[in-house]
């Protein structure tokens, strides 16, 4: 092993690990979103105080994914200033700006609303602690927006031209609407759908199972399912476009992980040597299976995520004996994961051995470092973001298995006020049946 492999392999590690954090973030945020939103349109003091608790119990969820991977994601950046250097020297002047808008984006105002929304629950005006949460969700796409330009003019490089060795940008409109770039956000954002789908089903099944607050959770058991079917089926949809499109700018990832052989495969594998000159630019060969792998998931999620949707119709068995559909749910979850992560391995190694295509290999693009400090930063990074995975999953699962009395934002009163006026009306608070607290209000 030479230090190129090894700064891929460090790379690869690093990368999938972090977009372990990114996709439930994206997934979650929205649904949180969402719950809020359905809350503050409910005018029943009671019924919104339970929708509320759905919200703080989610969002308390996504909190602790978020915190932990803001911290993998400084790893992230870390390692691309220490093993890829020849990136920023040839490529810099295209890429340095998105990225910075994507550290301004996400690092300030993304964590600043969301602390804000955290902690702003009974303190800042309904209204506005709303706003907040959707300015996190905006802010998180956003950020998500400005990573896949980067990827994007990795993968097909327009609006540029070399002058010195250095590219200069030509045309910012080309690079900002770059087709590599939105045809693989479409395909992302629903996945994280789906994910999100799939976390809210299984969280929501586990409980049930146990008949622990069947009607706290008997929703977010619906709205997971269908939410997983159908971003399983816009993402089957969106991949199937960009596979087609693929064909244009990618042909030799096309022909790979589509499995050409023989005299199809010898057309492209001459074609590329014509435009770059002697060598092997063909991907490698198992790249197809880690293709094929996301498929076979995708089509099985299009078939049975919705399932677990289907065990609230009918009230002759109680929901908590449906097991195998609620287990469906459990089941499904960690295809979600692998499907998410086949999909970015695809993407990712089949620009193999581009850094950007056409421009730039990975052998160029590596650092000088020695083979020692390549595996002691493999190491040292490894080891950090495996143990923050391992403390973010810890920490999910226990809050998950606790339930709404439980976790980061939960709220001992039974009716948490919620003001859509964004003013504190309530000034009687009043002590009723045994001492326990609650808030009258005016009708919102």
């Amino acid at each position: 092993m030479h230090e190129v492999d090894l700064a891929r392999l460090q790379f690869a590690t690093t990368a999938t690990l972090h977009f372990l954090f990114v996709a439930l973030t994206l997934g979650l945020v929205t649904v949180v979103a969402a719950m809020q939103t359905r809350a503050m349109r409910t005018s029943d003091r009671e019924l919104r105080s339970t929708r509320m608790r759905r919200v703080r119990f989610w969002g308390g969820l996504y909190v602790i994914n978020y915190a932990l991977g803001i911290i993998s994601g400084l790893t992230q950046e870390f390692q691309f200033g220490l093993n890829w250097s020849g990136l920023s020297h040839v490529m810099g002047n295209v890429v340095g700006a998105p990225i910075a808008v994507e550290a301004i984006v996400s690092f300030f105002l993304e964590s600043t609303f969301l602390g804000l929304w955290a902690f702003g629950f009974d303190k800042v005006p309904a209204r506005a602690h709303l706003v907040l949460i959707w300015l996190v969700a905006i802010t998180a796409y956003a950020s998500t927006c400005w990573i896949m330009v980067v990827n994007g003019f990795m993968q097909k490089p327009v609006g540029y031209e070399m002058r010195g060795g250095e590219a200069r940008v030509t045309d910012w409109f080309a690079i900002l609407s770059n087709g590599a770039t939105w045809y693989a956000v479409f395909h992302v954002a629903a996945a994280v759908a789906l994910l999100a789908g799939m976390f809210l089903a299984a969280v929501s099944a586990h409980h049930i199972l146990r008949d622990h607050d069947v009607e706290f959770f008997r929703p977010t058991l619906v709205q997971g399912s269908l939410a997983a079917g159908i971003g399983a089926l816009v993402t089957a949809i969106a991949g199937g476009i960009h596979l087609g499109a693929l064909r244009g700018y990618q042909p030799e990832k096309y022909a790979v992980i589509s499995g050409e052989t023989g005299s199809e495969l010898d057309q492209v594998r001459s074609a590329s040597i014509a435009k770059y000159g002697s060598g092997d630019w063909l991907p490698p060969a198992w790249l197809g299976w880690a293709s094929m792998t996301m498929v076979v998931i995708g089509v099985f999620l299009v078939l049975l995520s919705w399932i677990p949707a289907t065990a609230v119709l009918g009230n002759k068995v109680p929901l908590s004996q449906k097991r195998i559909r609620l287990r469906i749910a459990q089941f499904l979850l960690p295809f979600a994961f692998l499907a998410l992560i086949s999909g970015w391995i695809t993407r990712e190694v089949g620009r193999q051995p581009w850094m950007v295509t056409g421009e730039l290999t990975v052998q160029q693009a590596v650092s000088d470092v020695s083979f020692g400090g390549m595996l002691t930063s493999f190491i040292a990074f490894t080891a950090v973001l495996v143990t923050l995975a391992v403390i973010d999953w810890v920490l999910i699962a226990r809050y998950a298995r606790i339930g709404p009395e439980g976790g980061p934002l939960r709220d001992a009163r039974p009716f948490p006020p919620l003001d859509t006026s964004g003013q504190q009306r309530e000034l009687d608070i009043r002590t009723e049946d045994g001492g326990l607290p609650w808030i009258s209000s005016g009708t919102p």
